[in-house]
């Protein structure tokens, strides 16, 4: 910080470091967000994070080529893009439906230590089916954890129908988004090989950002 002429920076004379940050919360790595990333209000995520164990299952997808999905998209989506269908997610849910969890954490495939560092400017990323979205909204999912920068396709223009899906009424990606919705999101949370999947609790950590997203630390504890 520099203020009156002074430069907060032990380097620089001063008595102690003060360091100022700018951060894009959405692009720059874990992050937990609110429905207020759609809404005028942007709202407070870290008011809706007041479970500290949340009953949550880890699973392991594949992604699929668009046009052999038989699943359906909100905008123009080319044949060989990749999609995480409902399909996958339902086949590899049902070994642990019985425990009813509030989260749903999502690892997808291939899952390369390289995925931590990649320049998704630089590659076109998979995104769910709208299907995925509204099965993982009806199964009562609260709490949604994923490994890529979005749940959806990153140019829909503009729309975000996915996370209007897990918002809103959970089937209409062009409706409106429930203002009280207590649902969080949280992307480009890299989960790693060694964590089988199965059932755990969810603990996700925040500074109290008054925004519509923070960076975040989820953390999985095993339920022995």
């Amino acid at each position: 910080m520099q203020s009156g002429g002074t430069i907060y920076s032990v380097a620089e004379g001063a008595g102690c470091n003060v360091s100022e940050v700018s951060l894009n919360i959405h692009c720059s790595g874990t992050h937990t967000e609110c429905a207020g990333h759609l809404l005028a209000n942007p709202g407070d995520v870290g008011m809706l994070l007041k479970d500290i164990m949340i009953p949550t299952v880890l699973i392991t997808v594949n992604t699929s080529l668009f046009c052999n999905s038989g699943e359906s998209y909100h905008c123009n989506v080319g044949d060989n893009e990749q999609i995480i269908t409902k399909t996958i997610i339902q086949n590899e849910f049902k070994t642990w439906e019985e425990f009813q969890p509030r989260a749903l954490v999502i690892r997808t495939t291939p899952n390369l230590n390289e995925k931590k560092y990649y320049r998704y400017s630089n590659h076109s990323p998979p995104f769910f089916s709208n299907d995925a979205l509204r099965f993982i909204k009806g199964i009562g999912i609260c709490h949604l954890v994923v490994d890529l920068p979005s749940i959806d396709r990153i140019e829909d223009n503009g729309i975000l129908g996915n996370h209007r899906i897990f918002w809103g009424d959970g089937v209409d990606a062009k409706g409106e988004v429930n203002t009280e919705s207590m649902g969080t999101i949280t992307e480009l949370a890299f989960i790693e090989d060694n964590i089988p999947d199965g059932f755990y609790f969810l603990n996700i950590q925040l500074p109290h950002f008054v925004c519509d997203a923070a960076p975040s630390r989820p953390i999985l504890l095993k339920a022995d």
